[in-house]
């Protein structure tokens, strides 16, 4: 009985590699392109970063010097408009503690995360701007910013007045910059890695995207916007046209999930997992309660991309990108049948009905 459902299982697999290989070839299903649509109109480019004064006292230079952060970029992505008076969906990690999300968690910026990465920012720039040879005359790690930061923390010459998360937006076809409030974010400890944001803003015309009712369906097709290899020493807000690109593929696996692995070490035993997953979904619901559904896609996404709007074929939004999958060996980046992750339109219409934010869902 065992060996028939392995044998079953088995078959499954590779009909589902046959299927994505044969639509690959007939359809470039990984292709990627700058996209010129109505849709892209309301794909937004998003900064997060830190602003505040801090003030370090310099034993080596016998001086004090008061440093204003003006605005220190930490990490960048994608989010797409949901209300025409601003209001924004993204993926939580775009907008979170960057750290935490290498360690593979979920975690909004505290305050005490916010004067950390402050504080950074203005010993780099103390560092660049007078005293260069700062690092070595304490004895810290050039490699680790860290350490020169706590060093000065610890010896009670490093003071911070004022500290505050800014969260930057770029809105396509708009010649001018706003930043963004965070509104509210998805259950971290099932991770729900979604976030509502609202544009600082008077406007009450902004281009929406109207959400999808539907549950995404295993080989649909898809379209996947963003703003690829952007990061926090590129920022693309000096930009004089800011398009995103655009990843067509289609939904290849539903997996359940209870935190924030993007599962990169891809192996022929994911695929098992992933199906594994997928008939569980499907017969029981007691693991969707405890868990978020991740949908895996073909469509290929890059750092970036993340919080950016999954499309079906009638430019309605199936749901949020959170991850790219990526594999160091060749082979198994061209077998693998996953090289996205995004969750579907169900957690946007959840956050937005939770904070009484009116979208368009058909």
């Amino acid at each position: 009985m065992k060996f028939k459902k392995l044998s079953l299982l088995i078959l499954t697999v590779l009909i589902i590699i046959a299927v994505v290989f044969t639509v690959q070839y007939f359809t470039g299903g990984n292709s990627q392109s700058n996209y010129n649509s109505q849709p892209a109109g309301s794909v937004v480019y998003i900064e997060n970063g830190v602003s505040g004064v801090v003030t370090i006292n310099d034993p080596f230079l016998n001086r004090t010097t008061s440093i204003t952060v003006i605005y220190y970029p930490l990490d960048t992505g994608t989010g797409f408009i949901v209300t025409n008076n601003g209001y924004i969906i993204t993926a939580l990690h775009v907008v979170g503690d960057l750290e935490a999300l290498d360690k593979e968690q979920l975690k909004i910026l505290s305050s005490s995360d916010i004067e950390r990465y402050t504080e950074m920012a203005a010993v780099k720039g103390y560092i660049d701007q007078y005293n260069p040879e700062l690092v070595s005359e304490l004895g810290t790690s050039s490699a680790d910013p860290n350490s020169t930061t706590n060093a000065l923390i610890q010896r009670g010459l490093l003071s911070v007045s004022s500290t505050k998360q800014v969260i930057k937006v770029k809105v396509p076809n708009i010649d001018q910059n706003f930043t963004a409030t965070l509104v509210d974010v998805g259950n971290l400890n099932i991770g729900e890695d979604v976030a509502l944001l609202k544009l600082n803003t008077n406007l009450n015309n902004l281009p929406t995207l109207n959400i999808s009712s539907k549950k995404p369906t295993i080989l649909e097709k898809v379209h996947m916007y963003g703003y690829p290899g952007s990061n926090s020493t590129n920022s693309s807000f000096n930009q004089q046209e800011l398009k995103p690109s655009i990843s067509n593929g289609f939904l290849t696996t539903e997996t359940a999930k209870n935190g924030t692995n993007s599962n990169n070490n891809f192996n022929i035993q994911s695929i098992f997992e992933n199906l594994v997953n997928w008939f569980t979904i499907s017969l029981t619901s007691q693991t969707v309660a405890n868990s978020s559904i991740y949908y895996g896609t073909t469509a290929e996404t890059t750092k970036g991309e993340s919080g950016g709007p999954v499309m079906d074929s009638q430019d309605k939004v199936l749901g949020i990108t959170i991850f790219g999958v990526e594999s160091s060996d060749l082979f198994k980046q061209q077998i693998k049948i996953t090289s996205s992750l995004f969750m579907s339109s169900d957690y946007i219409v959840q956050i937005c009905k939770k904070n009484n934010v009116s979208v368009n869902v058909v």
